[in-house]
């Protein structure tokens, strides 16, 4: 019993799925007969009105109409030509001249005038360039004529045409420079790469903005083919005359030279000299637009500068205490005077120094550092100091009427060292001053400015 309630559930299930089918089929079947029943009475509709229009009595009237105009068929075609054929031609077309050159056509112009200026152009082009008067050599002639706006030559045209025609001249490459010509190429792109070619001899791939410091042009000119010249000797004859400039940017390391500070120190002696801070260079990278003139370089404009370190300051100790070692440059030995006497023969024999002439008393000065090696009396000099100042140099100051340092003394540059007096072979008060080199006596004037 169980089994066959089980096989009563399962049989349910396939019954309505059939049912619902069938329900389906036949909704889709009815929409498809309404569809096909619409058509059908479309199509009549439209074969109803159809032949209503063709039973108009227009299209009988039509016909009669088109068989009457079939026996006038030349009438037509003539009402038909003239105003859509003939008449728009006449319009498009305009009068002017066939040109011929030795009996054959060359085209149509517009005017005689149009002939004129273009053989005037070609004869006067052909001449500057030979350096003679040229004339065209064909025989040209102008005929009245007529042609669409299409049919007519332009200017160039015509200038091409004759150029052609004569056999000898051509459409040539002018090379000139500062407005003098300097030579004919067979084109353009002839002239532009011989003018690359004498860059080039300058030049490298990473120069930009090469050109000719001279005006250099190309014009395209008529002239005789003959006039064309060789390339090679055009190179040779353009290069020198050329000078090429360019540019180009460059970037390199660069070294910042370092500084060197004195540091001055009056407790040392003048011989002591120390680094106490040793100076090293610094680095910065450049970038710079360097401009040549011929491949040599002309000028030089810093664009960026990158400081990779800084310069370090060398700083040197020296001592200042003098010791009587001079610094090599003298001071006049008073500060008033009257120069009587040069460094000069006289009286048969060399006066080894100047004469500054001043009043007894007056305050001698040293003239520059220095030791005392000698102070005291002695010959015509009567009292007299000599300095030697440890550099090659030694001075001497005569006929004092006192001394004021003694042997060993160190003095300082413009220190009193005597007073000026009129001792030992002494025409009048004076101060008699000796400059020595090496121990030989100098003109003292080569080393102090006395007047």
């Amino acid at each position: 019993m169980e089994h066959i309630s089980g096989g009563g559930c399962i049989s349910r299930p396939s019954a309505l799925h059939t049912i619902v089918m069938r329900n389906l089929l036949s909704f889709c079947f009815g929409l498809f007969s309404a569809l096909l029943y619409l058509l059908a009475r479309l199509v009549l509709a439209l074969d109803r009105l159809i032949g209503r229009v063709r039973s108009l009595a227009v299209w009988e009237h039509i016909r009669h109409k088109l068989h009457a105009a079939g026996r006038y068929r030349l009438a037509c075609a003539l009402a038909a030509f003239v105003p859509f054929f003939l008449l728009p031609g006449a319009l498009l077309t305009q009068p002017g001249l066939l040109v011929t050159a030795n009996g054959r056509p060359l085209g149509l112009i517009e005017s005689r005038d149009m002939l004129t200026t273009a053989v005037s152009e070609i004869e006067q082009s052909a001449s500057t360039l030979s350096g003679h008067t040229y004339a065209l050599p064909i025989t040209l002639d102008a005929h009245p004529s007529s042609g669409t706006a299409n049919q007519f030559l332009t200017g160039t045209e015509l200038r091409d045409l004759l150029v052609n025609e004569s056999g000898e001249l051509d459409v040539l490459a002018l090379i000139s420079i500062d407005g003098a010509p300097a030579g004919l190429c067979r084109t353009t792109n002839d002239a532009q790469t011989l003018l690359d070619r004498v860059k080039a001899q300058y030049t490298t791939a990473s120069d930009e903005n090469t050109q000719f410091m001279q005006q250099v042009r190309v014009d395209r000119v008529i002239a005789e083919t003959t006039l064309v010249s060789e390339l090679g000797a055009l190179y040779d004859y353009l290069s020198p005359r050329l000078d090429v400039t360019a540019t180009r940017s460059v970037t390199y390391s660069e070294e910042i030279p370092f500084e060197t500070v004195t540091r001055e120190n009056d407790q040392l002696a003048q011989t002591y000299r120390e680094t106490v801070q040793q100076g090293r260079p610094g680095e910065a990278v450049v970038t710079a637009e360097i401009t040549t003139v011929d491949g040599q370089e002309h000028g030089r404009t810093v664009v960026e500068r990158t400081v990779l370190s800084d310069a370090v300051t060398e700083i040197v100790e020296v001592g200042t205490r003098n010791i009587g070692i001079g610094t090599g440059e003298f001071q006049t030995p008073l500060t008033s005077y009257t120069f009587t006497s040069a460094f000069k023969w006289r009286w048969g024999r060399l006066h080894g120094g100047v004469d500054l002439a001043a009043p007894e008393g007056t305050p001698v000065y040293a003239a520059d550092n220095g030791k005392v090696i000698f102070a005291g009396e002695g010959g015509g000099y009567g009292w007299y100091v000599i300095l030697d100042h440890c550099n090659g140099f030694k001075t001497l100051y005569a006929h004092n009427t006192a001394l004021l340092v003694s042997v060993g003394d160190v003095v300082d540059k413009g220190a009193r060292i005597a007073l000026s007096g009129n001792t030992g072979n002494s025409t009048g008060p004076h101060l008699h001053f000796e400059v020595m080199v090496n121990d030989e006596k100098v003109d003292p004037q080569q080393y102090v400015s006395i007047s």
